[in-house]
């Protein structure tokens, strides 16, 4: 008498596949980054960014900027090495820096406020409502002119609905938003 082979029937690996393929089908959307998500991020680093130029010009006891360039996308840190009281925004100005230097923004959002409301407090027009589309901390880690303040917003290029913004006020706090529902939270 011949000893049976012990194995799987084809009907049973089809099923484990079945079975398999139906998991991944609930688990793998689960992964995947939201354009809320993606646009908070973007958010997030610039509030980090802003935050590193501000220490370091407290750290260094000199001016620091961050320019927004809105076209590009892009913002870039400088910070005053030789303590003249005057950033030209040079190359070594940003190396002196050291936090980092330029900062694209991620994939998909770019600055921009879509339909989105003013931020409550912060009324002006456009996605960079800060002066000149810079902020200056100065060596008390103050923004200068004392008092500047505005709101750079981020907006989602796949979904134009989904805006963030980060806020600078007068005295220098630093803060992300979203716009969810209709109101800013």
């Amino acid at each position: 008498m011949r000893p049976r082979r012990r194995g799987f029937s084809l009907i049973e690996v089809l099923i484990v596949i079945v079975m398999v393929g139906l998991l991944m089908s609930i688990v793998i959307p689960r992964f995947r980054v939201s354009e809320t998500t993606k646009a908070r991020q973007a958010a997030d680093q610039l509030v980090r960014d802003l935050e590193a130029a501000r220490s370091r010009a407290l750290a260094t006891r000199s001016l620091a900027r961050v320019a927004i360039n809105a076209v590009s996308g892009s913002y870039t840190g400088y910070l005053d090495d030789n303590r003249d009281g005057a950033v030209a925004q040079s190359a070594v100005e940003t190396s002196a820096l050291a936090s980092f230097r330029s900062r694209a923004l991620e994939t998909d959002v770019r600055i921009g406020r879509g339909a989105a409301p003013d931020l409550p407090g912060y009324a002006g027009g456009g996605s960079v409502t800060l002066p000149n589309s810079r902020v200056d901390f100065d060596s008390r880690g103050l923004t200068t002119p004392l008092g500047t303040s505005g709101v750079v917003y981020l907006q989602s290029t796949i979904d134009p609905a989904v805006v963030t913004a980060v806020s600078v006020s007068g005295a220098a706090g630093i803060r992300s938003w979203v716009y969810l529902g209709g109101v800013w939270q």
